[in-house]
């Protein structure tokens, strides 16, 4: 009997400091699957993904596919990149999006869904941005520069910023929620958009720029303002090229964008929560 006791209590402390892993993917901008392998990659039993992997739905199809063989569950998060072709019909676009997500094994599509892994809840939405995210530019500026390089429509640019504030209300509605919910308790949030404008302010391609008025959602962080009780600790995004990981005020931001690596030498980063 002493020894049977020993074991619950030896259990009972491993259970304490056991914590869940996922790898973290974005940003491949993938063109084919001719190449592309994640033999030997894998070191956790989730994966998750920030987006913009490719705008060809077939390729995302084949990579899903492919790469759900190396983990239990892969939680999925969409970039703009994956709605390239839609041209601005953002309804037929997640529809789809949805579908073809929904026909892959173990993929999970994130948006508008919170799972709850292992005490760990998943919080995500794709971000997209206000067009003012540098804070050196006001959105109708950067709109009225887009439609004059003929880069957007003024239809798709309004479109993209209602769905930006749309992402912003679901991060602050569900991170509210979280609070009266007992079973969540460490949140991780992931967008592709990038939550922090200081996190591109140093690069001069998107200081001061079109590029970087577009990188982020100015105001999504607001959301934290509603983490009454402390349990988001992390917060995974894409779309900059860089690779960051940052702490502030206890909430740990990371990427690992892939879009400037050769795909033989990009791994995941593995997050622990």
């Amino acid at each position: 009997m002493y020894l049977l006791y020993l074991l619950i209590i030896n259990l009972k402390a491993l259970n304490i400091i056991m914590k869940t892993a996922f790898d973290l993917i974005s940003d491949l901008y993938l063109t084919d699957m001719k190449t592309f392998t994640w033999k030997d990659k894998a070191v956790s039993r989730f994966c998750l993904i920030a987006g913009n992997i490719t705008n060809d739905r077939t390729v995302l199809h084949e990579f899903l596919e492919y790469i759900s063989r190396y983990y239990l569950a892969i939680f999925f998060i969409d970039g703009d990149l994956e709605h390239e072709h839609y041209d601005g019909n953002f309804v037929e676009s997640y529809n789809n999006l949805s579908t073809l997500i929904g026909s892959v094994q173990n993929v999970v599509f994130l948006h508008e869904n919170i799972i709850i892994l292992d005490n760990v809840t998943l919080i995500g939405a794709n971000g997209w941005t206000t067009f003012d995210f540098d804070g050196l530019s006001s959105t109708g500026l950067t709109i009225e520069h887009l439609v004059h390089k003929n880069k957007i429509t003024e239809e798709n640019a309004h479109e993209i910023f209602k769905l930006a504030i749309n992402d912003q209300h679901y991060m602050y509605n569900s991170i509210d929620q979280c609070q009266r919910m007992h079973d969540c308790k460490d949140v991780l949030l992931i967008t592709n958009s990038v939550p922090v404008p200081d996190f591109i302010t140093h690069n001069d391609d998107f200081l001061g720029t079109t590029l970087g008025a577009c990188t982020g959602n100015d105001g999504i962080t607001g959301c934290l303002s509603l983490d009454k009780y402390g349990k988001v600790n992390t917060w995974i995004f894409g779309r900059f090229h860089e690779d960051l990981d940052y702490n502030i005020n206890g909430v740990r931001y990371v990427s690992n964008p892939g879009n400037e690596i050769d795909p033989d030498i990009y791994f995941p980063k593995r997050i622990e929560i």
